[in-house]
């Protein structure tokens, strides 16, 4: 077997694990696979930036993406961040215009690059692509929106609090009041604080508290599980 036929089947079996492109027929992930591009980043390495335009949306197909913007301060805050089988870049793709985040890899990141042409005729032929596309859009734009009012709102504690809930809660919806909820946060102490809108040094002494609380557990700097209901109380 060639290597670009190895390749492609690799990519319809991504594609095929989106909430995106999972509806498709094989026939459509194999010529929507043969359309793509694989590119591989090191970390650090940039996506893109915002502001630029783009013509492609992106499928983390290993590694792990940030999507951020710059603070008032002059720093960074954290909108999201991504591992596979997630994508990201759809809004660009749709009306053409630039782009609203920084997307950055976190570490060693295999993405592919799915064209906007291939996207819009999926769209055009495939009417549960665009439901998804629609449901993916709405979900970013209330991310974002909630994260906004979050940063008003919200004391930083609240905030911490809010973040490690959400997170325990994707672990394990069904966890029961008194129960450790492990969690794998893959996020670093700076990274955390970039996603709540605080200092390192802030977030630290938080997390300091929560630990003294008996509201997380760690190990070493890596938070390895939550409790809801302690953080639900304060």
């Amino acid at each position: 077997m060639a290597v670009g036929e190895a390749v492609s089947e690799a990519v319809a079996r991504a594609l095929a694990r989106t909430e995106l492109f999972g509806s498709l027929e094989p026939a459509a992930l194999e010529r929507l696979a043969g359309e793509c591009h694989v590119r591989r980043y090191a970390k650090g390495e940039r996506v893109f930036a915002k502001g630029d335009l783009g013509s492609a949306m992106f499928l983390v197909a290993q590694g792990s993406v940030s999507l951020s913007v710059g603070s008032a301060d002059g720093g960074e805050v954290v909108l999201a961040v991504l591992n596979r089988p997630q994508t990201f870049g759809e809004l660009a793709v749709i009306d053409g215009g630039p782009r609203v985040a920084t997307a950055t890899a976190r570490t060693a990141t295999v993405l592919v690059t799915i064209p906007g042409a291939q996207v819009q005729r999926l769209l055009r032929d495939h009417p549960l692509v665009g439901q998804s596309l629609l449901s993916a859009l709405a979900d970013l734009i209330r991310r974002i929106d909630e994260h906004s009012s979050d940063l008003v709102l919200l004391e930083l504690p609240d905030r911490v609090a809010k973040f490690l809930i959400s997170a325990a809660r994707r672990a394990n919806p069904a966890a029961v009041d008194g129960t450790a909820v492990p969690v794998d946060l893959n996020v670093t102490q700076t990274e955390l604080a970039q996603l709540v809108g605080g200092s390192r040094q802030q977030v630290n002494r938080v997390i300091a508290t929560l630990e003294k609380e008996g509201a997380i557990k760690r190990q070493g700097p890596r938070i390895v599980a939550v409790r809801v209901d302690l953080l639900s109380r304060r």
